[in-house]
């Protein structure tokens, strides 16, 4: 019994260098690959742009042209909080959304990060108005 002492205080501090080594790892790769995206909280995608249009006026929302096609987008978003909150909002209102990860230069990124900070501090109305701030922001460049 007395062997296996130091055997398994041996396992125990291996894998405990190996999770923690892993998380870093994992967290720094998850950092960089998400460095240039937002996540577009997607409510409908059409081919004809009409229909793409009313079902902004009915939820809310802009259109987005993506190739031959009419993305309805009702938010896009960096920050974690803001799109638990928006995705909770669309689905308290039984609104099916989609989230798509969608590539933005760096410089977007920066400019809507003092708006996303902005909408982490307010309450649910002005959550709405910056998020409408925010997508006048995207429509521009994406």
């Amino acid at each position: 019994m007395k062997k296996l002492k130091p055997v398994f205080l041996a396992v125990i501090v291996g894998c405990t260098c190996a999770l923690v080594l892993f998380k870093t790892v994992e967290r720094q790769t998850i950092k960089d690959v998400d460095k240039h995206n937002a996540i577009a909280v997607q409510i409908g995608v059409f081919k004809d742009a009409d229909n793409a249009n009313k079902m902004m006026d009915n939820y809310g929302g802009l259109v987005f042209k993506d190739n031959d096609l009419y993305r309805v987008y009702y938010s896009i978003l960096n920050n974690d909080e803001n799109i638990d909150f928006i995705t909770g909002y669309l689905s308290n209102r039984g609104i099916n959304y989609y989230l798509k990860s969608i590539k933005v230069e760096d410089s977007l990124i920066d400019k809507s990060y003092k708006y996303e900070t902005m909408m982490c501090k307010t309450n649910d109305e002005s959550k709405l108005s910056i998020n409408e701030e925010l997508l006048n922001i995207y429509k521009e460049v994406v």
